[in-house]
């Protein structure tokens, strides 16, 4: 692995990035984390010709030809660099003028970015002119493997003084419990996304605050743990909640109480140590998607009990511990293990909300507490005390709750969010019926559903894709839906969740008779064989707060996939025939994922 240091002007940077040519890789690297007031200092570094520390680069390997940069160190200072020459903050009360830098002028003028309006102070010419000018010190490794770069990132940072402990002990490292726990971080904050983003994406699955503003695609205070009080939003940007996580999905797989310290926890994650080897064995005998499964469902089912009692912010808090404004970390954990234990290993669902929520009340003062070392004997009984107070509003439903419906809720608002970002894996229908005043039902548009199925089956091998009915994707068809039938859509990311409750209500049926009919269109339609099986297998609902949306996953594909003798593609968010050598195209992208075993006359 080579490395080759040199100077990159600003002007450079921003070429790379509006070009999509620079990658961060959330194997390791950290979200975007830095307040306003710290990028305005580095920005006033370079204003003053100051030197700023170094980046560094890996050339891509993977990615198609020379030119294509991941980001080992440097993911921040870069984002603060392009952000400010984008208007999104002002130093010293001067905005960059976009109007001095005609690469920037142009992606403004084609919607990439909004301008600081023209009566706000701006930069001299000058001052612009030097900033762009300015020589990043960047080091560039080429050409270097994901372990190179993995290994190098974890030694820059495991020692590095603005990190938080959580960030140190996940810096570098990729083993199955670190992977699996930041992935059940990203999932449960609502930042998930696909592994490698180009750094332009970064801010739409960044957290932001509502004092912040920095308009990152989530809010920290919408996150479960900060508007229920379990974390503030500092700790949320501290990691924490991975911390968290790491502490549950622990103690999960010992099958008691993790004895939880700052040095377990470090263990946790030391290669070699005699704890980190258990919990890999056991993580290996678990199974790493069943464990995320298990504790996401956990997690909707805890969610939709809370916010069934209260839709108030620290509703949570306000009953375990009321009246306080500290978080309630102890008392979450004994909570959340309680309906991992009824939910998952008894498979029972919540059936009364607010007798749940009213056992708790004052659960903090009842606990077993202490500051920096937590017992597994003291956590047992925090966690028998907590399932006593309230089992007895759990009972046993077909389907039980961690398969179907509240289970369900955070894979579906993941979902909506990534669409943004993945939109050739995602589809969204605000339900059957037309949105005239007839509201007659769209006779085409069952087939339209199985060409959008099989476009989606044929993005690629190696992820599902989702087929979401209840959810309207415009904000005009949002409010046609408030007039027409008297309801609140109720925003997520850029989507509209407005349900199909409403369409059963005007077509006066049962919820399973509206479902069934999706089912024989798809049943009865030409989809090729083994997706129309797998497709109809696939179909469940989705239970969002006071909404029921349909769901139909596609899953991965192992050859092209058909209707009839036609065959579909997702450009973006559209499906588009596809014919001709763009068939034998999209045939090699196959080829490629099962070395060539399928025969070439299948298309």
């Amino acid at each position: 692995m080579s490395t080759a240091p040199r100077g990159m002007s600003v002007q450079e940077g921003y070429r790379l990035y509006r070009e999509a040519a620079l990658y961060v890789n959330r194997r390791y690297q950290r979200k975007l984390v830095w307040t306003e007031e710290e990028k305005a200092r580095l920005i006033e570094s370079i204003l003053k010709g100051f030197p700023i520390p170094l980046i560094l680069l890996a050339e891509r390997s993977k990615a198609g030809g020379a030119g294509q940069y991941e980001i080992i160190d440097g993911l921040q200072r870069m984002n603060a660099i392009f952000s400010f020459i984008e208007n999104a903050f002002a130093v010293n009360n001067a905005y960059f003028d976009v109007s001095e830098f005609a690469r920037a002028k142009q992606a403004s003028d084609e919607g990439g970015f909004i301008s600081a309006p023209t009566d706000k102070s701006k930069l001299s010419r000058t001052e612009c002119a030097a900033f762009l000018d300015y020589q990043l010190a960047v080091t560039i490794y080429s050409p270097a493997t994901d372990d190179q770069i993995t290994d190098v990132f974890g030694r820059i940072n495991s020692g590095g003084k603005q990190l938080s402990d959580q960030e140190k002990r996940q810096a570098g490292l990729i083993a199955p419990f670190a992977s699996t726990v930041r992935g059940l971080a990203a999932e449960i904050r609502g930042d998930a996304s696909k592994e490698v983003l180009t750094l332009i994406e970064m801010p739409e699955i960044s957290i932001d605050s509502k004092r912040a503003r920095q308009q990152y695609g989530l809010t920290a205070e919408d996150t479960f743990w900060c508007k229920q009080g379990v974390l503030r939003n500092t700790q949320l940007r501290d990691s924490e909640d991975e911390e968290m996580l790491a502490d549950i999905a622990a103690s999960i797989l010992l099958n008691e109480p993790l004895a939880r310290s700052r040095e377990v926890l470090d263990e946790l994650y030391t290669p070699g140590s005699e704890i980190y080897n258990k919990i890999e064995t056991a993580l290996a005998a678990y199974g790493s998607k069943r464990l995320a499964s298990e504790i996401k469902a956990t997690f909707s089912v805890l969610r939709e009990t809370v916010e069934s009692f209260s839709p108030n912010a620290n509703a949570l808090r306000s009953v375990v511990d009321p009246g306080s404004t500290n978080p309630v970390k102890a008392a979450f954990y004994a909570v959340f293990m309680s309906f991992f234990e009824l939910v998952v290993k008894q498979s029972k669902s919540p059936s009364d909300p607010s007798g749940i929520m009213t056992a708790l009340k004052n659960l903090h003062d009842a606990m077993i507490k202490t500051a920096h070392y937590a017992k597994t004997e003291d956590r047992v009984k925090n966690i028998d005390k907590t399932t006593g107070l309230i089992q007895k509003h759990f009972v046993h439903k077909e389907p039980p709750a961690l398969q179907h419906g509240p289970g369900l809720a955070l894979d579906f608002e993941n979902s909506l969010r990534r669409s943004s970002i993945e939109t050739s894996r995602y589809e969204f229908k605000q339900g059957m019926l037309r949105l005239s005043d007839d509201r007659a039902q769209d006779p085409d548009l069952p087939i339209r559903i199985v060409q959008t199925l099989c476009a989606i089956a044929n993005v690629g091998p190696d992820a599902p894709g989702f087929l979401y009915i209840g959810v309207a994707d415009k904000e005009a068809d949002a409010k046609r839906i408030e007039f027409l039938d008297k309801l609140t859509p109720i925003k997520v990311g850029q989507r509209f969740v407005v349900g199909i409750d409403r369409e059963v209500a005007v077509l006066k049926v049962k919820l399973d008779g509206y479902i069934q009919k999706l089912v024989a269109a798809i049943r009865n339609s030409d989809l090729s064989e083994p997706l129309k099986t797998q497709v109809l297998a696939k179909i469940d609902t989705v239970a969002y707060r006071d909404r029921t949306v349909i769901r139909i996953m596609v899953p991965p594909q192992a050859e092209v996939s058909f209707v009839g003798n036609e065959s579909f593609v997702r450009y973006n968010s559209e499906t588009v025939k596809v014919e001709g050598k763009a068939l034998l195209g999209l045939n090699g992208l196959f080829e490629k994922q099962r070395g060539s075993s399928v025969p070439k006359n299948r298309v």
